[in-house]
């Protein structure tokens, strides 16, 4: 039994592991912003949770960064996109894990639900 709330959230994040993947940079890719502003909105709205807005709030900012501007200021021994790129995609994987984690809390407590301990916690005061 999937969760189609958590599966529209996966479909936006590998589309936005895409979209950062193959940007060719430098340069801007508006298109590609515009979409990564739209997939950011569908993965905010697909999840209720704080942590997956947190990630995909980093998301956006760091690829509006990357992908609307020109040159991008280098950031130590890392050039600009290479450093907008860890910072994507370290959310990315970050977002992912709680899409996980989300995933198995509610298969764990259905799990507890069909078992019927739903049952004696509800009742218990």
């Amino acid at each position: 039994m999937g969760y189609p709330d958590i599966d529209r959230a996966r479909d936006g994040q590998a589309a936005l592991r895409r979209i950062i993947d193959t940007y060719a940079g430098p340069g801007t890719d508006l298109r590609a912003l515009r979409r990564v502003v739209d997939l950011c909105r569908e993965v905010q709205d697909a999840v209720e949770d704080d942590y997956c807005r947190e990630k995909i709030r980093a998301i956006a900012e760091y690829s509006a960064e990357l992908l609307s501007q020109a040159e991008h200021r280098a950031r130590g021994a890392l050039s600009g996109i290479d450093f907008l790129r860890s910072q994507i995609r370290a959310a990315l994987e970050l977002l992912q894990s709680r899409l996980y984690s989300l995933e198995r809390t509610r298969r764990f407590g259905q799990q507890y639900a069909h078992a019927g301990f739903g049952a004696i916690h509800s009742t218990k005061r």
